[in-house]
């Protein structure tokens, strides 16, 4: 259901964007609007692909689909968005009729700006950040209790053994007392790759290493966190 819903929202998204880039008179002017309908089938086509062969095969191929396919959708979301936000400050052309094209064109603009950012944000170290919690009766011996918690790590499909390695790194960097990992470690298409789980297994707590499995983990058919040396799986 949400792979048909998400088919139809990024359908839609791509007819949206092309009709609208088609009216920038720059746009307009260096691209024909048979060849800008032709780019936007060959991109509608690299995002179904995605979302068939990439976000259920294995392999090198269908990583490099579904990271060409999801790059695109996000990249085609902040486009719509931008896009719409124009439409309606301009009263989708009523208001400003002969600048809202142009104000379409500036539109784009700002949603490549918005992906460069998107792209940065998405491919640095995630920040680890700090939060002291304070808890009535809690005794005085497990006062400055270290606790690390990892989320949606969604590991497989497109984040391998480099990746998980730097965020084991960094979370045995803190030196925690206990660690948590809060679902959807993995992707969830099938059991994870075998070399992702000794580098998962690095990670150490005196208080031990819990699990909580989420919803990507109920896709491979498993009630735990297929075979992760954890304390717990509930």
């Amino acid at each position: 259901m949400f792979g048909s819903i998400l088919l139809s929202v990024g359908t839609l998204m791509h007819i949206y964007v092309i009709w609208r880039a088609s009216s920038v008179p720059f746009v307009n002017h260096l691209v024909p609007r048979k060849f800008l309908i032709g780019i936007g089938v060959v991109l509608w086509g690299g995002f179904l692909s995605a979302r068939v062969f990439g976000h259920g095969g294995t392999g090198g191929l269908a990583a490099a689909v579904e990271l060409f396919g999801m790059t695109w959708m996000a990249a085609l979301f902040l486009a719509s968005v931008s896009l719409l936000a124009m439409d309606l400050l301009t009263g989708f052309g009523f208001f400003l009729p002969r600048l809202t094209p142009s104000l379409r064109g500036w539109a784009l603009v700002a949603g490549g700006v918005f992906c460069v950012i998107a792209l940065i944000q998405g491919l640095r170290p995630p920040v680890v950040e700090k939060y002291e919690v304070g808890i009535a009766g809690l005794p005085n011996e497990m006062d400055g209790l270290v606790l690390a918690a990892m989320s949606d790590l969604h590991l497989g499909s497109l984040l391998g053994k480099q990746w998980l390695g730097g965020r084991v790194a960094q979370v045995q960097a803190l030196r925690p007392d206990l660690v948590v990992l809060l679902g959807d470690v993995f992707e969830g298409h099938g059991r994870p790759h075998a070399q992702l789980l000794p580098v998962l297994g690095r990670l150490s707590a005196p208080l031990g290493v819990w699990a909580v499995p989420g919803n990507h983990e109920s896709h491979g058919g498993r009630a735990c966190v297929f075979g992760v040396p954890v304390r717990s799986c509930s």
